[in-house]
């Protein structure tokens, strides 16, 4: 075995014993799984953040801002006549950067808010090139940033967000993934990224039971790891074990910070129907990343998303739900950065894999396409549309193309916001590059 499986091996067998000891979420676990945060919970002052947020399955870009002058619109309304929108029934862009060849989907008031208070950027027809209709690659590419995939990303970290990781951000929390797992961007990550399904549940499981004995039974393990000797593999473990008692208890004194500051300011992410506290998906997912960042944590780049979106039957009733879920949370996140005094040190982009087809199916619905609509949301975005608007050419097709590559976003937003060089993340040659000023 060579010295890099050997390291590897090591970093995963001490990870998996911490887990071992208890810890109910993998993630920020390792041999060294400190985490950085105040004693006192405050947001990070002039800290820069960006959050990515998936809208898994491919969201229908041509229904989220659709075109309502009178060719487009008529030529939309042809291939859609079932399922489009109406000139005037969606949400009109003529406040802030005054747009108004397009409208945004109803389901998006607090969207269009933001809009205008020019603090929303949306960009026509992103995707990349030689396009590929499969959900599997084509998350594969976003999460590679490479075309290519793996060939195109020799000597690199597979995953787009490990690169900037281990660049920029090289610490457990440097980066974090919220709700959806350890998707393919953080892939090669030289520090153990924060990964969770939710950030309550980073903590030591209580053995239900002996429950009373909860607090016994973590006095008694940190006592044990406490006594034994550094410098071998069961010091390390203990070392391993150690830090992730640290990093469980800094995380949950967060929760506890963030759910006292939420009470004390009214501050209520919304609750799924049919029930009295339970969170929506896109509530709970933005209220953990609030929570991180009212903690002190140095997050960088926070990763989340939601699925349901190959809306191949019934698009309306399902799309307008899944806007809802997302419009919603982002309304109570943006009270809550602003109380928090981060909202201009905030930036959203809203992605997807792939757009669908600009002919309506059968079952009222749209199949698989490429182009689509990326949106970036937060206070320091110059808002306005951006690339190529879709003409009656373009809807006469079986789909959108694409004219700004999906990685040119990310390279704006990365430079002109984090203020860090996107040229090592993003290796690969690519046939079209266009660098909006986003922020």
């Amino acid at each position: 075995m060579n010295n890099e499986l050997k390291s590897k091996a090591r970093r995963n067998f001490l990870r998996y014993s911490a887990a071992g000891a208890g810890v109910a979420a993998l993630g920020a676990i390792g041999e060294q799984a400190q985490l950085t945060r105040p004693i006192k919970a405050t947001a990070l002052p002039n800290h820069k953040r960006l959050i990515v947020i998936n809208m898994l399955g491919g969201n229908d870009g041509l229904n989220t801002v659709y075109p309502v002058s009178a060719a487009e619109h008529a030529a939309y309304m042809n291939v859609r006549p079932t399922i489009g929108f109406a000139q005037g029934a969606g949400l009109a862009l003529t406040g802030g950067p005054g747009v108004s060849e397009f409208e945004l989907h109803p389901s998006l008031a607090n969207v269009q808010t933001r809009w205008n208070a020019n603090q929303v950027a949306i960009i026509n027809k992103v995707g990349y090139p030689q396009q590929n209709l499969s959900h599997f690659v084509s998350e594969d590419i976003w999460s590679y940033g490479a075309r290519g995939g793996l060939q195109a990303l020799s000597g690199y970290a597979p995953g787009w967000v490990a690169r900037y990781a281990n660049t920029y951000a090289p610490t457990n929390m440097g980066v974090a993934s919220i709700g959806v797992g350890r998707r393919l961007d953080f892939e090669g990550a030289t520090a153990s990224p924060f990964l969770v399904s939710s950030v309550a549940s980073f903590n030591y499981r209580i053995d239900y039971n002996y429950s009373n004995n909860h607090t016994l039974r973590l006095e008694t393990i940190q006592n044990i790891l406490a006594q034994q000797p550094a410098g071998d593999t069961i010091g390390d473990i203990a070392v391993a074990g150690a830090s992730a008692f640290t990093a469980a208890a800094q995380v949950q004194a967060a929760v506890t910070d963030y759910n006292n500051y939420a009470t004390l300011n009214g501050i209520q992410y919304p609750i799924r129907a049919g029930t009295t506290s339970t969170l929506t998906t896109m509530g709970s997912r933005l209220r953990d990343i609030a929570l991180l960042i009212h903690g002190g944590f140095e997050t960088r780049v926070f990763y989340t998303g939601y699925g349901g979106f190959d809306t191949h039957s019934n698009q309306l009733a399902g799309h307008a739900a899944l806007l809802t879920d997302l419009d919603d949370a982002l309304g109570v996140f943006f009270t809550d950065m602003t109380t928090q005094g981060v909202w201009n040190d905030i930036a959203i982009v809203v992605i997807s894999e792939f757009g669908r087809r600009n002919y309506e199916n059968g079952s009222n619905g749209t199949d698989h396409g490429h182009g689509s609509c990326v949106m970036v949301l937060g206070g320091p975005v110059n808002g306005g549309m951006y690339g190529d608007d879709p003409t009656v050419a373009d809807l006469n097709l079986g789909h959108l193309g694409y004219t700004t590559d999906f990685r040119d976003i990310y390279r704006a937003l990365l430079l002109q916001h984090l203020g860090h060089d996107p040229a090592l993340l993003f290796p690969e040659t690519q046939p079209t590059s266009n660098i909006y000023t986003l922020v």
